[in-house]
């Protein structure tokens, strides 16, 4: 009897082994399927909704952007694809003349996430970019120095660099075309406007903000444009 019993039970040892060993690629399986989060970055990659042109704003307008990559800030807030970044206008000067270079400044200050609850933040616009499109002369493309792009800019560069307010190399002319963009805006770098003609004259988390420039051109961002922001 005490032998029958012993049997029984090691059977029934056994049988709960096997059971719980099948049920481990089961949980595992499901784990895979669990979407990971995005890991907190210090960037957010956004559009420009509308155009921001002299003629069309002024000092103290709002400005608004698309968030176009999940964004998980330091405190753990997600900034899911498509929440609004807020700012607004904070200089003007439509024409470059001989009192100075064309200027138009901004500043970015809060989130607007889809039910409408506005985040406060501090950041800086430190990039900007034309709008991405499927087909064209990308500059950031001149990042990549086996692409056209790059082996002009690399011609450009062995004459000499030219000065940037940020502390980089301003791309040269003929990168900088408004719209015709293929390329990520992650292969944006802090410091670099890729439009034409443009440079980025000084970036703060505060007042005035992002202070675009030209001394040719009157400044303005084309809705769509691409924008790098740097989260304190």
């Amino acid at each position: 009897m005490f032998s029958r019993n012993r049997t029984a039970c090691l059977l029934l040892i056994a049988f709960g082994i096997v059971v719980s060993l099948m049920s481990i690629p089961e949980v595992a399986c499901a784990q895979s399927q669990v979407p990971s989060a995005p890991a907190a970055s210090p960037e957010i990659h956004a559009v420009l909704e509308k155009i921001v042109h002299p003629k069309k704003v002024k000092v103290g307008d709002q400005v608004i952007a698309r968030v176009t990559e999940p964004t998980k800030l330091k405190d753990g807030t997600e900034l899911p694809k498509g929440t609004h970044i807020l700012g607004k206008v904070t200089e003007i000067k439509p024409k470059a003349d001989k009192e100075g270079p064309s200027k138009l400044g901004l500043l970015f200050d809060k989130a607007q996430l889809k039910d409408g609850k506005e985040i406060p933040l501090v950041m800086a616009l430190v990039s900007v970019a034309p709008r991405w499109e499927s087909s064209g002369v990308d500059p950031v493309a001149a990042e990549n120095g086996a692409s056209g792009a790059g082996r002009i800019t690399q011609m450009s560069q062995s004459a000499g660099p030219s000065a940037n307010g940020a502390g980089d190399d301003t791309l040269k002319k003929g990168l900088g075309v408004r719209g015709a963009t293929s390329v990520s805006e992650q292969a944006m770098h802090p410091g670099v406007c890729y439009l034409q003609d443009m440079t980025i004259a000084s970036y703060s988390m505060g007042e005035p903000g992002t202070i675009l420039q030209s001394t040719k051109n009157t400044v303005y961002l084309d809705s769509g444009s691409r924008l790098l922001l740097l989260i304190q």
